[in-house]
């Protein structure tokens, strides 16, 4: 059993737990989403300990340098010292409005200090334990963070958001996180964004801020749901399309596509990599459910994708 120290907390580890988990348990809060390796909302810092090499297993050369690991992914194998490193730091914030996008779909935003670009994630924070990590779908230009909140009955967040907070009230969210946004210096490089469900947030806000810079190659966004009915933001992501023609809105659904021949209909997976079969030279950002994520970031480097230009942000809709 390895013994963690977390600031003036010591945690014992048993075999075969995760750290994410065992600090859990013990009511530490840290930020978290897939749990799967993928999203990195989980991102901790090791002192001077030794790190079990899966825990940074799709990290970059310069996040292992500076000792950055993956709670979810990190089974202790000797004693270890650890932070939340830079993602720790909590911005205050005031909810300035909030909105249902659909009946599932909640948009929220707020006004605060803290710096950020479309596409990165932060945590809500309810009180100093309870916590939920969300993509930011705005742009820094337009002066507050946008959140897209699955609306949940029970969400110990979403729930907090839509019923508890008010407009005008102030809450803390953490540090903007993640590397799933858009840098420019490839103009001409084709843009392929695919995502499901509230995985449309970071899409979204990533290809309007490519928009803004006057990106000159073509942008397709896939934005898939189970029916027609989940889908939203189609008329803000249809006028877009209009007035930019490199810009290509793709709606994806599992069933009920029948009455609209617009949608496609069948598995995001397939429909995605059957249209864009060459990635050479392409930029991808895929967002949403850990096992769409993971079979698209494959195939997309199968496909010719250099794995540098493919951006994940996998996560499960946080309660």
């Amino acid at each position: 059993m390895a013994v963690v120290r977390y600031s003036d907390r010591t945690i014992e580890v048993p075999e075969g737990e995760t750290l994410l988990s065992a600090l859990e348990g013990v009511d530490i809060a840290v930020p978290n989403s897939c749990r799967a390796g993928l999203c990195h909302s989980c991102m901790m810092v090791a002192h001077d300990s030794p790190i079990p090499e899966q825990a940074q297993a799709g990290l970059s050369a310069q996040q292992i340098a500076q000792n950055y690991f993956l709670a979810c992914q990190c089974y202790p194998e000797s004693d270890m010292d650890v932070s939340l490193g830079d993602g720790e730091r909590r911005y205050e914030a005031v909810m300035t409005h909030k909105e249902p996008l659909n009946q599932g779909v909640l948009r929220v935003r707020f006004e605060t200090d803290m710096p950020w670009f479309a596409g990165q994630y932060t945590s809500v924070w309810k009180n100093s334990s309870e916590g939920r990590s969300f993509s930011i779908a705005s742009l820094p230009d337009e002066g507050h963070i946008e959140l897209h909140v699955r609306r949940r009955s029970n969400g110990v967040i979403s729930s907090w958001l839509e019923h508890e907070l008010q407009e005008g009230e102030r809450c803390h969210l953490s540090a903007a996180r993640g590397h799933c946004f858009y840098n420019p210096g490839a103009e001409e490089q084709t843009l392929l964004l695919a995502g499901t469900g509230t995985g449309l947030a970071p899409l979204y806000g990533v290809a309007r801020q490519a928009l803004a810079h006057e990106h000159q190659g073509d942008i397709h966004l896939y934005a898939a749901s189970g029916s027609p009915d989940q889908l939203y933001l189609v008329d803000e992501l249809v006028e877009l399309s209009d007035r930019h023609e490199n810009f290509y809105y793709h709606r994806v659904v599992k069933r009920e596509a029948e009455q609209f021949p617009q949608l496609h209909q069948g598995d995001l997976v397939d429909i995605v990599s059957r249209r864009h079969s060459n990635l050479k030279q392409h930029r991808v950002y895929l967002c949403g459910a850990p096992g769409m994520v993971k079979k698209l970031q494959k195939l997309s480097f199968l496909q010719g994708a250099a794995i540098a230009d493919i951006l994940a942000d996998a996560f499960e809709a946080p309660a």
